[in-house]
């Protein structure tokens, strides 16, 4: 159940666009790596740009990154942040912002805090959730609803984002198939993985990629992709990067794929990654809208 995660957290919210309101997300100063950094399967720093399409039109990008950062009770904690955002022609009339970040321990691989801030159509979401499992407690809170829960978890109860990552670390295989318990939406649920084969995924600047089919249900909506059909293909090889993902939503397809992978290492990924000075004026011309 490696790759699984990587589903979910790379569809894209197609919905409206951040207005200035409070919000829970802080601004964290980087870190240099802490000694558990030696023990994590993949580097630190590491890039992923996605191309998001409804049908066949561009319709914007999402950024994954990943920092040291130091956080706010002086412990390094390892930040994941998924950015989406509509490119400017869509941004016209159907702008999208939606972010997602977690801090996580690198010694448990436990998420710490994670904040979710994003406006799908008339839905805003402004959440922070702040987990303490030595007391098996989760501290959700929305500004928009204006709502606290305390939440009792499990002793290896995480978020899709900090699940995702995780699974990175682990071995998928045709015809397996997996059970996980994540929270998300104030609650706790069942996230189920099938693998049905294995199949070459063709993307713009890498060609055919091998990658594992994965077909998720899940008993809660989707990070970006409120209802319908997902399906996400997994590279078969020691990244375990979503290369591919197909939704079906009510009004449209989208689809989702690869575009550009940045950051340490000299891999088949980073190597092409580096060969694009339009993917490198992207990702730093990438929006940020933390407060």
């Amino acid at each position: 159940m490696s790759k699984l995660a990587a589903i979910i957290v790379t569809l894209v919210a197609l919905g409206g666009t951040i207005r200035a309101n409070p919000s829970f997300e802080q601004v964290y100063a980087s870190a240099p790596p802490p000694p558990a950094a030696s023990n994590l399967w993949f580097e630190v720093g590491e890039q992923v740009i996605y191309n998001i399409y409804w049908g066949v039109i561009h319709v914007g990008t999402s950024h994954v990154t990943t920092d040291w950062v130091t956080y706010e009770d002086g412990r390094t904690l390892l930040s994941i942040r998924f950015e989406s955002r509509s490119n400017k022609a869509i941004a016209m009339i159907y702008p999208v912002e939606d972010v997602q970040h977690t801090l996580i321990d690198p010694e448990s691989f436990l998420p710490v805090v994670s904040y979710k801030k994003s406006r799908q159509g008339r839905r805003r979401y402004n959440e922070i959730t702040r987990f303490d499992h030595e007391a098996g407690k989760a501290y959700w809170e929305s500004v928009e609803k204006e709502k606290k829960l305390t939440v009792d978890i499990e002793s290896d109860t995480r978020d899709l984002i900090s699940l995702m990552y995780l699974t990175r670390s682990r071995e998928l295989e045709v015809g397996s198939e997996e059970t996980m318990r994540v929270f998300t939406s104030e609650k706790i649920y069942d996230l189920f993985l099938k693998v049905p084969r294995k199949e070459p995924v063709k993307l713009k600047h890498y060609g055919e990629v091998e990658s594992l089919l994965i077909d998720p249900e899940a008993a809660f909506d989707g990070l970006f992709v409120r209802k319908g059909k997902v399906y996400l293909w997994i590279s078969d090889d020691d990244r375990r990067l979503c290369t591919k993902i197909d939704a079906e939503v009510p009004v449209a397809r989208v689809h989702i794929e690869i575009d550009r992978v940045l950051g340490p290492g000299d891999d088949f990924w980073v190597k092409a990654g580096d060969e694009s000075p339009e993917a490198e004026n992207r990702n730093r011309g990438r929006s940020s809208f933390r407060r």
